[in-house]
């Protein structure tokens, strides 16, 4: 009879620990499901914000007209689909970007819509390059020039490895047509004249506005070709001379509003004077930036920087 209550209680055992292995295999499996899915649902959901901000903002240009300023602000969660790495990358930081006691939205003003349709690149441009702003879109260098404006205007935006964003910027090459449409409705062509990956530390000297006293706009996003979070694709274009009678009027307007004898902005439409190129002081050593349209071989050091536009398979920001 003890035997039998043995052989019992032995079985009992056994089964109850199966059902143990068995509950905690299966909470294991719904865990590990989760956390596939997590990535997957935040690119969803940037993309179909992303989406419907670039609507709502082109819905707004081709609806406003002298009278009216156009509404171009769109809210936008402020955290829940973070980007994986966005914390080494290339984005500006503002005190309510990630500041909880601003609130759990982030209110996004547009300053145009960028259109290369070589790599199927629509959205909305940012008036900043804030981790917040990056996920919905792309954003402007704000130590930099207004696309059309005499200097360098900065576009930056996230590689991501699904083919969205900048993630297709280095198949541009030469004399491809990049648009911008300004929140007037006017739309400027400008023209690829370089594709090269620069070095993170070097990025000011290409990034900020008074490097150049051309109409120029540079396009920024992360590369992985020389190893991770170090390097950067750069794409610098030239505004078409078709696109200047609509910006002489405004560098006319400005330069008449310059009191003789005052100094010019370098970075402002409509200076006569040549723009100081020398880059802003860093804690690194400068190399100084190589802005020639006819120069198409990098010189920094090893690894060699490539000047042609190349797609690689290891870009592969979320």
């Amino acid at each position: 009879m003890k035997k039998i209550d043995s052989n019992n209680k032995a079985r009992a055992k056994r089964k109850a620990t199966r059902t143990i292995l068995i509950a905690f295999s299966i909470v294991l499996f719904i865990v590990g499901i989760i956390l596939v899915m997590i990535e997957p649902i935040k690119r969803m959901n940037r993309k179909k914000i992303s989406t419907e901000a670039l609507d709502f903002i082109e819905h707004q240009i081709e609806a406003s007209n002298p009278v009216e300023e156009p509404q171009m602000t769109y809210v936008v969660p402020r955290t829940g689909n973070e980007v994986e790495g966005e914390g080494y990358d290339f984005g500006e930081e503002t005190e309510e970007a990630d500041n909880a006691e601003y609130g759990d939205t982030v209110t996004l003003n547009s300053i145009g819509i960028l259109n290369i349709s070589a790599i199927n690149c629509r959205y909305s441009v940012w008036d900043t390059a804030s981790q917040v702003s990056l996920r919905y879109g792309l954003g402007h260098y704000v130590d930099s020039v207004m696309p059309g404006e005499i200097g360098n205007a900065t576009i930056l935006g996230h590689n991501y490895r699904d083919g969205s964003m900048f993630h297709k910027l280095g198949n541009l090459k030469a004399g491809d047509e990049v648009k911008f449409t300004r929140t007037d409705g006017v739309v400027l062509t400008f023209y690829v004249t370089e594709s090269k990956i620069i070095s993170a530390d070097d990025l000011l000297n290409y990034a900020a506005g008074n490097i150049t006293t051309d109409r120029q706009l540079t396009l920024v996003t992360c590369t992985y070709e020389y190893g991770r979070y170090g390097w950067r694709r750069v794409v610098i274009c030239k505004l078409s001379d078709e696109c200047l009678p609509y910006v002489t009027e405004e560098t006319s307007a400005i330069a008449e509003s310059t009191p003789a004898g005052t100094q010019p902005d370098p970075t402002a439409s409509g200076s006569s004077e040549p723009a100081d190129t020398s880059p802003e002081p860093t804690d690194e050593p400068a190399v100084p930036p190589e802005t020639s349209a006819e120069n198409t071989t990098e010189t920094t050091p090893a690894p060699e920087v490539q000047t042609e536009s190349t797609e690689t398979n290891s870009e592969n920001t979320p």
